[in-house]
């Protein structure tokens, strides 16, 4: 077992159907103790290392917080740099998961080279963004640039038209219907066509209505007051608000794309629709990588130093990672950490009751073979990351 732990699902079956859902956590949530009374900019430079997964979102969340919370005030470039680090990152686990995944359902064959675009690309972006290396640090000192990031965008571009999509990722993301959907199935061969041909081949009309009810906006001062509680391990572990269970991720994060709604009508929240939310999203980035760009060199002057305020002692960072959103909240003082919390996606749509659970109360399969692919494919489309052992009794 890493780090990272693991989820452990077991499901209760009946008349073919499964009755009764059990998750547990094993996932080291109370890791973030650690840090307690050491410096932040040691802690900065521990995050990536114990949270391999989603490292970029994961150290973004944690330089939101603590500049926050020690009063440091960064350009706006600067942030703008890391939320595109964060979205190379989001397109790389995406592409990553899906060619590495779904591999076993295409005879095309990876290659070499795609693998070694997919292995440098984190570190090739933030020597692009931050070329003296300090990305994600309180001041870091950046140089950016321009025609290296735009190589990174071209890069993944690419990756996406020859292995993903058989058109560029502009023109998928256009596909506002079923039918224009139908058509690129039917005529397309790579991975993600070949695996979303064969589930639509498997899978009926599904009606169930369960999911994808998406996390709101929440206040950062009413996050901050309920990590504050005596019993916030409990909320870190099983997240609600207001006593209700929400999801996060690519799916509600695509909710309103035409697509989307014609796929819900016909296949609720299941894997379809989810996967090709996955995809839509993928599809979204090199384009809004370039607009963040645009912006980026479209501004004048030169980059402020970081300002400095009377510090609050208490910060809040918040990023829409690959697997959905993240909370980091900081309390310090005079630069030392006396408390850090992590707020996971994994933890909201793994919820006893949440989205995962829900979902697997819908699977029904004359086989117990059958029932466990089901299980693991709706496990996977909803978090592709996650480690999870599956019991069926």
């Amino acid at each position: 077992m890493s780090i990272e732990g693991e989820i452990r699902i077991e499901l209760t079956c009946q008349d073919e159907q499964v009755s009764q859902v059990s998750i547990n956590s094993t996932r080291p949530l109370n890791l973030p103790k650690i840090f307690s009374g050491k410096p932040v900019d040691e802690l900065l430079s521990m995050i990536p290392m114990l949270y391999s997964v989603c490292a970029t979102a994961q150290s973004a969340a944690a330089v939101k917080a603590c500049r926050q919370a020690t009063g440091i005030g960064a350009d706006w470039r600067i942030e703008l740099l890391e939320k595109m680090l964060v979205n190379v990152e989001t397109a790389r686990e995406h592409l990553w998961r899906i060619m590495t995944d779904w591999s076993n359902h295409s005879e095309s064959a990876l290659s070499r080279d795609h693998l070694a675009t997919l292995a440098t690309l984190m570190s090739d972006a933030r020597m692009a963004c931050f070329q003296k290396g300090d990305s994600f640090t309180l001041k870091p000192n950046i140089n950016f640039d321009a025609a290296a990031i735009e190589s990174i965008i071209q890069r993944i571009d690419k990756l996406c038209h020859e292995k993903i999509f058989a058109v560029s990722p502009a023109e998928w993301y256009g596909l506002e219907d079923q039918q224009a959907f139908d058509r690129w199935l039917e005529k397309s061969d790579t991975l993600a066509a070949t695996l979303l041909r064969e589930l639509c081949e498997q899978t009926h009309n599904d009606r169930g209505d369960w999911g994808a009810e998406p996390l709101p906006q929440l206040d950062h001062q009413e996050i901050c007051q309920r990590l504050s509680e005596a019993d916030a391990d409990a909320f870190i572990a099983a997240p609600d608000w207001h006593g209700r269970i929400y999801e996060t991720g690519p799916l509600t994060r695509q909710l309103n794309h035409p697509l989307i709604v014609q796929l819900m009508q016909n296949f609720a929240q299941g894997v379809i629709p989810r996967l090709v939310a996955r995809l839509l999203e993928l599809a979204s980035l090199p384009a809004r990588l370039s607009q963040q760009l645009r912006t980026l060199t479209d501004s004048a002057g030169s980059f402020e130093s970081s300002s400095e305020t009377d510090s609050p002692n208490q910060g809040l960072g918040e990023v829409e990672a690959a697997r959905g959103r993240l909370f980091h909240r900081a309390v310090q003082q005079q630069g030392k950490i006396n408390q850090y919390q992590i707020v996971a996606p994994t933890e909201w749509n793994f919820h006893p009751q949440g989205v995962v659970c829900q979902g697997l109360k819908t699977l029904s399969a004359k086989h117990e073979k059958r029932l466990r692919q089901q299980a693991e494919q709706l496990i996977s489309a909803v978090d592709p990351c996650v480690g999870f052992q599956l019991e069926l009794v």
